[in-house]
């Protein structure tokens, strides 16, 4: 018996958009003002950034309790604070993991004098019983291509990330088959699950235990992440 599984896409192009003189926001699920009935959370993943921020340029976000967010920069570097004292600078190929059970204030600035700068800010719904606080980094680097590499592993869920070349193919097995996939390309493109993923395309998938995709275009890199359906 053929089992269906379900899926949503979500593309690059109908994203959230929220800009100022200092950043663009490229939100794919609900975020502040943008608000749409197709782009509620994801099981425990409840935002999904991807941030642009301007030469010399500060921005604030507020972060509720009960939350793990994950800082991954995808161009250029960053620094950032926030109101429990913890500062540093975060570059590629580096990933910054935080939670607290108490409201979380950041900043963050974009130290370069022509260039901009853009990261991804991912939050995850902690559980209810949750109260650890933390602030961690890791190094995470591509030199093995063709394989996903580990980049986070939170309460409600496991985070990888990996650089593809062209018609290369992988796989990614559930640890608990009651838990969602959701899928991210970072960079290129990918057939996932026979579906076109383009850059900063999107693929939400439940009912699975196992997904495969194949990379369409050199260096191609694709973020997969293994989220909790369920609070």
């Amino acid at each position: 018996m053929i089992t269906q599984i379900s899926a949503q896409i979500y593309k690059s192009d109908a994203r959230g958009f929220l800009d100022s003189e200092k950043h663009n926001c490229f939100a794919t699920f609900n975020f502040e003002e943008y608000q749409d009935l197709s782009r509620n959370a994801f099981g425990s993943l409840k935002v999904l950034n991807e941030v642009i921020l301007a030469p010399r340029q500060h921005i604030a976000r507020f972060v509720n309790s009960s939350t793990n967010l994950i800082i991954l920069p995808l161009f250029g570097g960053i620094e950032f604070k926030d109101n429990f004292g913890n500062e540093d600078f975060l570059h590629l190929e580096q990933i910054r993991v935080l939670a607290a059970d108490e409201d979380l204030s950041l900043s963050f600035f974009n130290p370069y004098e022509k260039e901009n700068v853009s990261f991804l800010e991912i939050e995850f719904q902690m559980g209810k019983q949750y109260f650890k606080n933390y602030f961690q980094q890791y190094k995470f680097d591509f030199s093995t291509r063709n394989k996903l590499n580990s980049l986070f592993e939170v309460e409600r869920a496991i985070g990888f990330i990996g650089v593809y070349d062209g018609r290369k193919e992988g796989f990614y097995t559930l640890k608990n088959s009651k838990n969602g996939v959701f899928v991210f390309v970072v960079h290129g493109a990918f057939e996932v699950e026979n579906r076109l993923l383009e850059a900063k395309d999107s693929l939400a998938i439940t009912e699975t235990n196992s997904i495969e995709w194949e990379a369409l275009s050199e260096n191609a890199v694709l973020m997969v992440m293994e989220v909790a359906q369920k609070l």
